[in-house]
């Protein structure tokens, strides 16, 4: 009975260190991982610093175009006093809908008095196939965009735990950039910063791959979805009850905008037709062939994008 007993006390005590050991390695772990999520920024990815900010007063509002080309520091000098803040993501993740919506008045201050910069492109009004119409009106729900609830938290948790891809070392690794060549950085102030490689080929072979790829887009998507443009008109008419709102197509090159045109012949008269109806501005800038370059054939690059962006506020300004 005594050496039973005593098997017993060590078998008890080694389970209790083994126990203990197990508790000290998790929650050294959980430490780690809360150490590298509270060490998460701009670097990140392209999206996470947005869900992280206070609530704001003035957005700018749309798909990538938007996020990279349009810089809040150039206009907010020219602007004077309006907190303009880079509130846009993607083609895929905010098109006009619901979910974009909804995220849109998460992040605006319920007192919020600015202005209100709304990009549009046809890709931002069109069905694609993974709309599923009326079953799952958007497929963007079940994106990041519809998961996380908080807007303005940080950390965001939920983004992090739920929505970041790829392995979080990279939350470390990505404050040096991509790579040597290429730096992409979300600012404080929303703005997507991507530098790329310069070299002529490089940026050729980019614009040639975005070409083919949006060629490809026109057998995934459907122009001019109602349910989307219905959106589009409800945020609209949401930010106009606090602040002016500024209809805006942003440049893009000549190959781009012959793809969208073909595939959408109707775009442009129909963003007349909502600004008028709407009483809004209509800014279209794709058919003026501005002195400005492209990373990818879309995108502005960051010194078009500064001047645009110049530009583009000393237009505002001019229409009051």
């Amino acid at each position: 009975m005594v050496g039973k007993s005593k098997s017993l006390f060590i078998f008890s005590f080694k389970m209790k260190r083994f126990i203990s050991q197990l508790v000290c390695f998790l929650t050294c772990i959980l430490l780690g991982v809360l150490g590298v999520f509270y060490l998460a920024d701009g670097s990140s990815d392209a999206f996470y610093v947005k869900l992280t900010t206070q609530k704001k007063t003035a957005l700018v509002i749309g798909s990538s175009r938007a996020a990279q080309g349009l810089q809040p520091e150039i206009m907010n000098d020219i602007l004077l006093g309006n907190d303009l803040y880079n509130f846009a993501f993607s083609r895929i993740h905010t098109p006009y809908g619901q979910t974009y919506l909804e995220l849109i008045q998460k992040k605006l201050h319920p007192k919020a008095k600015g202005i209100f910069i709304v990009e549009v492109n046809p890709w931002s009004i069109a069905q694609s196939k993974a709309d599923t119409f009326p079953d799952v009106p958007f497929k963007e729900v079940k994106a990041f965009t519809g998961i996380v609830n908080h807007v303005n938290q940080r950390p965001n948790f939920t983004y992090l735990l739920k929505c970041y891809e790829g392995s979080y070392i990279k939350i470390l690794t990505n404050k040096n950039g991509n790579n040597h060549k290429d730096y992409l950085v979300v600012q404080e102030d929303g703005w997507f910063k991507v530098q790329l490689d310069e070299d002529f080929q490089q940026r050729q072979s980019r614009i040639k791959s975005t070409l083919s790829h949006y060629t490809k887009l026109t057998d995934d998507y459907r122009p001019n979805n109602k349910l989307r443009i219905d959106y589009l008109k409800r945020t609209i008419l949401y930010l106009r009850t606090h602040g002016p709102v500024y209809l805006v197509r942003l440049p893009l090159s000549s190959e781009m905008l012959q793809i969208e045109d073909s595939f959408d012949k109707n775009f442009d008269a129909n963003m007349n037709q909502i600004a008028k109806d709407l009483e809004v501005p209509y800014f279209n800038f794709s058919h003026h062939m501005l002195d400005v370059t492209f990373t990818d054939g879309h995108h502005l690059d960051i010194e078009s994008g500064k001047r645009f962006s110049a530009l583009l506020a000393q237009k505002i300004v001019a229409s009051h």
